[in-house]
């Protein structure tokens, strides 16, 4: 308006020259406001993280200089991702992984340099100068040590010290981001890290647009020939003018998982030529419904999956408290598989991707593992519990049917249902419906109820049902490798399994974690204690008030040193060298015992996959005697750090407590934000030059070295079938291949053919040259490759289930490695050539940069558990937690560590070796590698 004013008295004819002037003035005005808000507006689109004072991380993610708690654009004050939960600090560019869990009580604006001097008055960034109950005590967080270590509100990192922190970003801030810490890895593929959340996309994504006023209908049963039964589901599917799909005719039924895989491979065989899929069981069903009320009433439930519904939560019963709070109202509460319409693709998401289906054993039962997934997620399908859709007939829902002309009324819930399913072994009440309503004469009726007698008589489905329940008493329920076969069993631990199911429920833990820590073999490795669970901060003594950080190594003699292994001796030197070491109890926050307490060459584990998970070993109540004795132990080990090494999944013994700073550890054992993961250190050297040759100078796309034996990790033995020769080489010898005291001919053509492959490469040529370095289990869930293929600088792939990664709480390993889940070894070729190269750049220098901070060597492995350590149990909100950990990952460890420390002694890795890789499993090697 005031640029159309100031044209107008321009072009007014009599203005005077003052009149003229203001109107250019205005006219001048006008447009430098244009142009800075254009200017504005683009610099923003184009580069909206910049513009936040944030550095481009990826192609779609922001990294800014503070953990503001903003999606930007969502409003969210705090937000999480959708597909993990996981809490989001900082923002994105767009809010497409965020939704938001806490409405702010203002929408928090965009902010300019105030955001780096701590001028702005938002709570959800942490800056000092709002903090009004903290005291000044020191200005700068990296003035010295002390001031470092200080914990607590008054600490100055989080009064005064981020404010210094980011002003020594300046503008140095992007290089620093830019080398070090690309900490947004872009997925390439949507379940890469083992993610199987549901797709919660709009119902009507799923509904081609909706805009095809017919979709295509498939029809579909699973049968493995045909019983009189499944003429009337023909006949139904028939009258209205489709044909019944019918798979499965001639094919051997080897379990109800077989039958959801059978459907899945028709569906992927029909993908392209259907939108909708209407299932029904074969030998039991009747269709009432036209074709258009079907697609009707199935939009009009606004779902992308319908299932049936009855009355039994069979064969789960126990999973009945677990489900959607619908069933809990809805007159038919629990999901029955014998029914089911949905979204052709959404249906194949849902076996593939959140069930993994064709990864399971054929012995599942297909109605259990769609209570499992609503279970798990209750929006994965609507239940149809008011038989708007599906009728079934079992039990007391029989005598909720009516007959009204030609179709069936639920009397209890007033709907007319589309089709009725004569579930159990009763079909008589299906006969009924069907003669009553007019689709069967009289004559028909007594052929069917003749056969049906005769199928009666000689037990047919029973006969049938009883096979199969035979065959499938104990299959493994989890996704495999090897779905059909089960370890459990083969490796004799079934009496064990019912052992450690019944301690896991009496310990109260979920369902689901039982079904998968039960049929685990490494869980049998030894007995394994339960921990006090800890709240997320360590409860301090009171007579410890921990001002500073500090950490006290108990004092022993000489003879008393020298008499430790020479690893856990070497800990205690590091940490005594530190400068959070105290030789003052009294203001000590952590206490590091004289007690070794590491289970060294398996002594507590009474042979592999044998030990007794329900006695504690020997040497384990001898520990646990020993760590009583300790000074400030205090009956519960509270404030007391014990590192453990060995391939034991869990603390063998009563750490009560006591942080667990342990490798291998299990994701059963594990205390999040408390207990500390570690990784093995590096048995083999790389130089810094060997680690930095970038990405796309490396001609191995992906590599593997070492031995198999008949016990060894069931992933093993798959790696030939992905080994090409030329850009995969993955090889696995037979661990005892060629030593004297067995005979080559004991092995086999095929020990001898991976005996060839396996000398044409070194583990030095392959670590060196590759880009991604596949990770499977060893003896335990941990392996050295882990670090091995950091200080490679090769791009760690790691396939190992239930194992929890090194410093997991502290470092994002999204961002430095691929982790998928083992059954998904077979892709993994195929999604690793799907990362575009600069990817793969920024996730190799990110490789590099973890490495030399925090994997170097056994001292730097040590100094970062502490770190873990320290910000988890003593800083004084989320939010400090949160600071201190973005800065870690943007600056490594705080301080530097002597150069003394960069390796780990060669006696050291002498005696870890001769443990861990005793000499009667070790193979020879051309580079002298450890296999």
């Amino acid at each position: 308006l005031a640029c159309l004013l100031g044209i107008r008295t321009w072009k007014t004819r009599g203005a005077t020259k003052m009149q003229r002037f203001s109107s250019r003035s205005i006219l001048f005005a006008c447009t430098l406001i244009i142009c800075i808000l254009f200017l504005t507006k683009s610099v923003y689109a184009l580069d909206l993280c910049e513009f936040s004072h944030g550095v481009k991380s990826g192609s779609s993610h922001c990294l800014c200089a503070a953990p503001r708690t903003l999606c930007q654009g969502g409003g969210c004050v705090r937000g999480k991702k959708r597909a993990t939960g996981e809490q989001v600090q900082g923002f994105l560019i767009s809010c497409q992984d965020c939704t938001c869990i806490e409405a702010p009580s203002s929408l928090v604006q965009r902010r300019d340099s105030n955001t780096l001097t701590g001028n702005s008055a938002s709570s959800s960034d942490i800056r000092p100068s709002d903090r009004k109950d903290e005291s000044s005590q020191h200005d700068n967080i990296n003035q010295e040590k002390d001031s470092y270590f200080s914990v607590g509100k008054n600490s100055s990192e989080y009064r005064n010290g981020l404010k210094s922190y980011l002003a020594d970003f300046g503008e140095s801030i992007a290089q620093k981001v830019i080398s070090q810490c690309e900490l947004d890895y872009t997925g390439i593929a949507k379940r890469l890290n083992g993610d199987i959340t549901l797709d919660k996309r709009n119902w009507r994504y799923w509904d081609d647009h909706v805009s095809v006023k017919s979709p295509r209908i498939l029809i579909m049963t699973v049968a493995t020939h045909r019983e009189p039964f499944i003429e009337l589901t023909e006949l139904s599917v028939k009258n209205i003018g489709l044909k019944l799909h019918v798979a499965g005719i001639g094919e051997f039924f080897k379990g109800y998982g077989w039958k959801l895989k059978r459907t899945r491979k028709t569906l992927l065989e029909m993908q392209d030529d259907y939108d909708i899929v209407f299932f029904t069981d074969s030998f039991d069903s009747f269709v009432f419904s036209d074709v258009p009320e079907i697609i009707s009433r199935f939009r009009d439930m606004q779902a992308p999956m319908v299932v049936s519904a009855e009355v039994n939560c069979w064969p789960y019963p126990q999973l009945a408290k677990f489900m959607p709070p619908s069933s809990s109202t809805g007159h038919y509460p629990f999901p029955n598989s014998g029914g089911y319409i949905g979204y052709l693709g959404y249906i194949l998401h849902l076996y593939t991707d959140v069930i993994g289906i064709h990864h399971k054993s054929d012995c599942c039962d297909d109605q259990g593992e769609l209570i499992k997934a609503v279970v798990r997620d209750h929006s994965a399908f609507r239940i149809d519990h008011n038989a708007e859709f599906f009728q079934t007939l079992f039990g007391e829902a029989k005598s909720d049917v009516v007959i009204e002309g030609k179709r069936i009324r639920n009397k209890a819930t007033n709907t007319y249902p589309v089709v009725v399913h004569a579930n159990g072994w009763d079909k008589g009440p299906l006969l009924d419906i069907v003669e009553y309503t007019g689709y069967m004469t009289q004559d028909q009726r007594e052929a069917m109820l003749e056969k049906k007698a005769t199928l009666e008589k000689e037990k047919i489905l029973q006969a049938r049902e009883n096979d199969v329940n035979k065959r499938c008493a104990d299959h493994n329920p989890n996704p495999s490798l090897d779905p059909e076969r089960n370890y459990i069993q083969e490796y004799g631990l079934l009496a064990q399994s019912h052992v450690l199911r019944k301690q896991l429920e009496a310990q109260g833990v979920d369902w689901d974690t039982i079904d998968k820590q039960v049929y685990e073999v490494q869980e049998y490795r030894t007995y394994c204690p339960s921990l006090v669970q800890e709240s997320t901060r360590m409860r301090m003594a009171k007579r410890r008030p921990c001002r500073m950080f500090k950490v006290y190594v108990y004092p022993m003699t000489a003879s008393e040193e020298r008499k430790l292994p020479l690893v856990y001796r070497y800990v205690r030197d590091v940490i005594k060298a530190s400068p959070f070491n105290t030789d003052n109890p009294a203001e000590a926050c952590l206490f590091v015992p004289a007690t070794d307490v590491s289970c060294w060459c398996e002594e507590c584990m009474q042979g592999t996959y044998q030990g007794d998970i329900e006695k504690e070993h020997q040497n384990s109540i001898w520990i646990n005697r020993n760590l009583t004795m300790e000074k400030y132990w205090d009956v519960s080990g509270h404030n007391h750090v014990l590192f453990e090494f060995s391939d034991a999944p869990c603390i063998p013994f009563r750490a009560q407590a006591a942080i667990v700073a342990k490798s291998g550890l299990s994701e059963f054992h594990y205390r999040k934000n408390y207990d500390v993961s570690m990784p093995l250190f590096s048995m083999v050297t790389y130089s810094d030059e060997q680690r930095r040759v970038p990405a796309n100078q490396r001609k191995f796309l992906l590599t593997f070295r070492g031995t198999k034996s008949s016990r060894s990790d069931a992933v093993r033995k798959h790696l030939p079938r992905l080994h090409n020769g030329e850009d995969v080489i993955l090889l696995c010898a037979c661990r005892w291949y060629g030593d004297s005291a067995y005979k080559k001919e004991a092995f086999g053509k095929s020990c001898e053919e991976a005996e060839i492959e396996f000398n044409k490469y070194t583990y030095t040529e392959l670590a060196t040259n590759t880009r991604f370095g596949l990770i499977v289990e060893g003896f335990g869930y941990h392996s050295f490759r882990l670090t091995e293929i950091l200080a490679a600088g090769a791009i760690p792939v790691i396939a190992v289930d239930h194992y929890v990664l090194p410093y997991s709480d502290l470092l994002d390993w999204e961002n430095f490695s691929i982790r998928i889940p083992e059954e998904r070894l077979m892709d993994l070729p195929d999604l690793l050539r799907q990362i575009p190269m600069e990817e793969v750049d920024r996730m190799q220098r990110r490789v590099v940069f973890v490495f030399e901070q925090f994997f170097r060597s056994l001292a730097y492995q040590v100094h970062t558990a502490f770190e873990s350590i320290r910000i988890n149990q003593f800083s004084s909100n989320e939010d400090q937690v949160q600071f201190r950990k973005r800065k870690m990952q943007i600056d490594g460890l705080p301080y530097d560590l002597p150069a003394a420390f960069d390796e780990t002694p060669k006696a050291v890795i002498t005696e870890s070796l001769y443990c861990n890789t005793p000499p009667h499993r070790r193979k020879e090697s051309k580079d002298n590698a450890p296999m």
